[in-house]
């Protein structure tokens, strides 16, 4: 439509330019003495307007010619830059599909082009880590250090390729760095959360792990299995001591305090430093907010604390969780324990026939063998075995 529109605007000026020279009738008259020419006024115009475009093209060629050198210049500067970004692209292509030579070599193809020589560094630093190429990849590292705007990521990279090492401290170290400079991303407070389990420091840790928490910035699951793991690792250290298991324990936030396992290291801690009655209370203030297997077995265990005074505990759980397997069995080594034979007796028989199996058996042939019953304890010794012989092996992964 364009075309039609301009090639309407030509033939309407060529028309009304003819139809203007049809009416003009003078004559330009040229002296040169000893010469004169004499030429309408429309071919005067006419020559006046070829030499307007003669010289326009002239110019226009010789500016070209001038500036010749300086297109020849960006033409290859811009092929130069589009194979950098083309060698960057596969590059990156090639590192994620794995072929990490490749992946080198294209890198190292792109740094050509200095705009792109920060990140291209870092690519072939990834890919020599790959390879385990050490030297390779700590001299890739070393020159994107110093690239315009490569520097976060530099230390990042550093970081990570460290933990993948297992080298905490390195990883550490590019993180404090990254921090001093005002960088606070998440990305980086996860990278130091595996820096502080490799390191085994679990304080830094949980207070790591607390502000991605507050965050969203993990998942409940892996939340819960590092609170555990740290928390397992802190009461069970060698070092701890009555006062210090004591001050483990107050600090532990509610939702800590409703993780079970958590309550168990405690409970455990406890026992080791000499407070058994410490211990049963963690385990019961727990148990009155849920019901758990593992700290139900656990309570059973506690021989410092008089078994009395745990039965009477006991029952009201029975009372309010009902004939739990694992309760039933507790509530019968607690009678056991106080010599109650026959009210032992039948709480292991419940506990027996809520969860039939070798430990059931073999629970009721210790019961059997204290209370003189041989006959019956070699009996039930024999179906603890016939049991396990029975059970389908259990599947590793």
């Amino acid at each position: 439509m364009r075309r039609i529109v301009w090639a309407l605007l030509v033939v309407s000026a060529a028309v009304g330019l003819a139809m203007l020279m049809r009416f003009n009738h003078g004559n330009v008259a040229i002296l040169w003495p000893p010469y004169r020419i004499d030429v309408s006024a429309n071919l005067a115009v006419l020559i006046v307007l070829l030499a307007f475009v003669a010289l326009h093209w002239l110019l226009v060629a010789l500016s070209g010619a001038w500036r010749l050198p300086t297109r020849v210049r960006e033409y290859r500067e811009r092929r130069r830059r589009e194979t950098a970004l083309a060698s960057l692209r596969d590059g990156l292509f090639a590192l994620f599909e794995g072929r990490f030579g490749r992946a080198e070599r294209l890198a190292r193809n792109a740094l050509v082009d200095p705009s792109l020589a920060g990140v291209a560094s870092l690519v072939a630093a990834r890919a020599a880590h790959r390879m385990r190429e050490v030297e390779r990849r700590d001299r890739w590292l070393d020159s994107a250090r110093d690239e315009p705007g490569a520097w976060h990521a530099q230390l990042v990279t550093s970081a990570e390729l460290a933990l993948d090492d297992e080298r905490p401290q390195d990883a550490l170290a590019a993180i404090d760095t990254l921090r001093a400079g005002g960088s606070r991303h998440l990305h980086a407070m996860r990278l130091s959360l595996r820096a502080y389990e490799q390191s085994e420091d679990w304080p830094a840790l949980l207070q790591t792990l607390r502000e991605l928490e507050k965050r969203d910035a993990l998942p409940p699951a892996a939340i819960r299995g590092l609170k555990i793991r740290a928390y397992r690792a802190i009461f069970g250290a060698p070092h701890a001591d009555a006062a210090l298991v004591q001050r483990l324990y107050a600090s532990l936030a509610p939702d800590e305090l409703a993780v079970d396992e958590i309550v168990e290291a405690a409970a455990r801690a406890f026992v080791r430093v000499g407070r058994p009655e410490a211990a049963a209370r963690a385990i019961e203030r727990a148990l009155e907010a849920r019901f758990a297997d593992g700290l139900v077995s656990l309570y059973a265990e506690l021989d410092g604390v008089p078994a009395r005074e745990r039965l009477g505990v006991a029952e009201r759980w029975r009372t309010r969780y009902g004939d739990d397997a694992v309760l039933l069995a507790t509530l019968g080594r607690l009678c056991a324990a106080e010599e109650l034979w026959g009210k032992a007796e039948e709480f292991l028989l419940l506990a027996e026939h809520a969860a039939p199996g070798a430990q059931a058996h073999l629970r009721l042939a210790r019961l059997y063998e204290a209370m003189g019953r041989t006959d019956d304890a070699n009996r039930r010794f024999r179906l603890a075995a016939l049991s396990r012989a029975e059970a389908p092996p259990s599947s590793t992964s």
